[in-house]
């Protein structure tokens, strides 16, 4: 009995936990995307690489510490050669400019790898977001088409019972009410799942975020898109912007740059640098030739890394290989960028183009014909069941509706990835 106890106010204590750290939170998309910003871990990596690399400038651009040294004569010596007390130091001659260049070049990579993958991750949020209120917009109609099949077999099967009609036909209605519960029950764990994705993608473990909106609907401004109806740019244009405006593009560029400024800092190494001596020389009284103290100064220069024996010729080599991988990576990436904004093109035209459709002409006629079976119903031209089949067709094109319109949503987000846009708007203004 006291495990059992025990056990219980284990339970209870345990439950009580977890509900202290999980809160129940709506958000906008606009409040998700600065969420995701904010508390993404590769996000956080790439602003850290970006902080490095800047730093790595400052760290490039270093100038040699000098060093310091005495030489002191001994014995006989001494009295031919002064002491010694001063310093070295290396100047290094068209170096740190060029290593400096590199890591200017590098920073710029780090800065646009972390843009492009600022707008990844906002397509991944837009992407969840939609999805989750397209799973929850179909539970809603989901749920009403099951209960229309409820009212649909009720009605059946008083038919029945009068003998108005077969029951091969009650059986077949007791059928499609029964698909109709799977297929909420199958709909409950899809908006469940959507959720769950959406708040990973937050990267949320402590708050159950929701969205704003309870259904998808076509509120373009409040969802960050444009309405189907607006042509705001040809294919000719996105494709001229990615190519100008691709983070990803940018970045390969600069890598480019950066294995040239590579080859240029190793053929530096070609240049000797100057070595300055200079200090304070003096003889002691005991050991000067007049008996009297003697000081003075010493200076000198020196080249020094003479490249004779070694002239860095497998390095220069091997710079030169860098290059070439570099803009062969650049070209590929160019002919990624245009095969994936015209794929990406033909998706948003694609999807637009059955939003229009269904906006212009099946929605419009297919509420015409429920407005009719309604008015039919009242006038008794047509029974009841009739009018249910009637609605739940209805209902199956609404359901369509909502795909097609979520479908359009996530290809222009998609669009505005691949071309690194905030807007079709950004398009416009150039």
């Amino acid at each position: 009995m006291k495990k059992i106890i025990l056990s219980f106010l284990i339970l209870i204590i345990f439950s009580l936990s977890c509900c202290a750290i999980t809160e129940d939170r709506k958000i906008s998309l606009e409040e998700a995307l600065k969420q995701a910003l904010n508390t993404n871990p590769q996000m956080k990596m790439a602003e850290l690489n970006t902080k490095s690399a800047e730093n790595n400038i400052k760290i490039a651009a270093k100038f040699q510490n000098p060093s310091v040294g005495t030489y002191q004569n001994i014995g006989k010596a001494a009295q031919w050669e002064a002491q010694q007390i001063g310093g070295d130091l290396i100047i290094e001659i068209l170096k740190r400019g060029r290593r400096k260049n590199i890591a200017k070049s590098d920073y710029l990579t780090a800065q646009n790898n972390q843009k492009s993958y600022e707008y990844y991750l906002s397509f991944e949020v837009k992407k969840a977001y939609i999805d989750f209120l397209l799973k929850k917009a179909n539970l809603n109609l989901i749920k009403e088409q099951a209960q229309l099949s409820h009212e649909l077999l009720e009605c059946l099967s008083k038919q029945a019972d009068k003998g108005q009609i077969p029951k091969t036909d009650v059986l077949q209605s007791k059928i499609a009410y029964n698909k109709s519960i799977m297929y909420l029950n199958i709909a409950k764990g899809e908006v469940i799942s959507a959720q769950n994705r959406f708040n990973a993608v937050l990267n949320s473990s402590d708050i159950n975020y929701d969205t704003k909106e309870n259904t998808l609907d076509n509120n373009y401004k409040a969802l960050l898109a444009i309405s189907p109806k607006e042509d705001k740019a040809t294919f000719a244009e996105v494709k001229n912007y990615a190519l100008k405006h691709r983070y990803d593009l940018l970045a390969s560029e600069s890598e480019v740059e950066s294995a040239q400024n590579k080859l240029k800092a190793i053929k530096a190494r070609l240049i000797p640098d100057l070595e300055l001596s200079g200090g304070y020389a003096y003889q002691t009284k005991g050991v000067s030739d007049n008996g009297h103290y003697q000081q003075g100064a010493y200076a000198g220069v020196s080249l020094v890394n003479i490249p004779i024996l070694y002239r860095y010729q497998p390095e220069i080599k091997n710079a030169q290989i860098e290059i070439e991988k570099k803009q062969l990576k650049y070209e590929d990436t160019k002919i990624d960028i245009i095969r994936n904004v015209t794929d990406a093109w033909e998706k948003y035209t694609i999807a637009k183009n059955n939003l229009n459709y269904y906006d212009s002409e099946l929605l419009e006629d297919s509420k015409e014909l429920l407005d009719a079976s309604v008015e039919n119903l009242e006038k008794k031209e047509i029974d009841i069941t009739a009018f249910l089949v009637s609605k739940k067709l209805y209902l199956d094109l609404i359901l369509g509706y909502h795909e097609a319109l979520a479908e359009y949503y996530i290809s222009y987000f998609e669009l505005l990835k691949e071309i690194n846009a905030e807007s079709l708007d950004d398009l416009a203004r150039l």
